[in-house]
């Protein structure tokens, strides 16, 4: 199977975004991955690329501007466009009364999850308008549609980028680029994982936090987005997918 589409995948080296990556693979996308564990850049490259994939590394600190201009500089140079791109990189905080939040807490978070969202969506359009085509994906959270005690911080930030996710939508529906977000539950990653072992009742009590009963897979997380990378799907735009067993419908 033929596929000519570039897509973009940050945070893309474990995770939702690894999860992605190998997805998108699958369907012989190229994939470029914007990460800054470097370790782990050959293993999830090679697993990419036997299933069919060819896969990229790019080390981008998301914090810095100046690293996200010079990294999409090269997706120009090396690959000629952008046809996708999953802006997934993130991460939260401990919960904790809002009271207690520090202002480095809230530049970092402000930081990865809206504003490094922003530039990347300005520089994924730019690229995108050139070829007439353009599939973008946020992921946002429950946190991003529900209130939760102790998580001021993470629902603003979750917020906001639902908030890009309409606004940006609109700017650019008749230029055949969509724009969309998942909200994923719970999800084995590799940072939940050894709870299983160390702090089985935390584990149960994530599992339990999904209607299934059960932790969600990265997989299932990446078969959304390649959906919603598709040429079919332009008629998409604009919306927050909930891939959680049913969490947000029951609150």
């Amino acid at each position: 199977m033929e596929n000519n589409k570039v897509a973009l995948v940050t945070g893309g080296l474990s995770g939702i975004g690894k999860g992605t990556v190998l997805e998108l693979a699958k369907q012989n996308y190229t994939t470029i991955i914007f990460d800054i564990q470097d370790d782990k850049a050959e293993e999830v490259i090679d697993e990419a690329n036997s299933l069919g994939g060819k896969a990229y590394y790019r080390h981008c600190n998301l914090f810095s501007s100046k690293e996200i201009e010079e990294s999409f500089q090269y997706i120009r140079e090396t690959f000629g466009r952008l046809d996708c791109a999953f802006n997934n990189a993130g991460f939260g905080i401990m919960p904790k009364p809002f009271d207690e939040v520090t202002e480095e807490e809230i530049d970092k978070e402000l930081g990865i999850l809206v504003k490094a969202h922003m530039f990347c969506t300005i520089h994924e359009v730019k690229l995108m308008k050139e070829n007439g085509f353009g599939r973008i994906v946020y992921t946002t959270s429950g946190a991003g549609l529900l209130g939760s005690k102790g998580m001021a911080l993470y629902n603003a930030c979750k917020h906001a980028i639902v908030g890009l996710t309409k606004g940006a939508a609109l700017d650019y529906a008749k230029e055949n680029i969509t724009v969309n977000a998942i909200a994923p539950g719970t999800i084995e990653t590799e940072l939940v994982s050894p709870y299983k072992e160390t702090a089985p009742d935390v584990y149960a009590q994530w599992a339990a936090s999904n209607p299934a009963g059960r932790l969600g897979l990265p997989s299932e997380i990446g078969r959304v987005v390649v959906f919603l990378f598709e040429e079919d799907s332009s008629f998409i735009n604009g919306t927050v997918i909930p891939v959680d067993s049913g969490f947000c419908a029951g609150k």
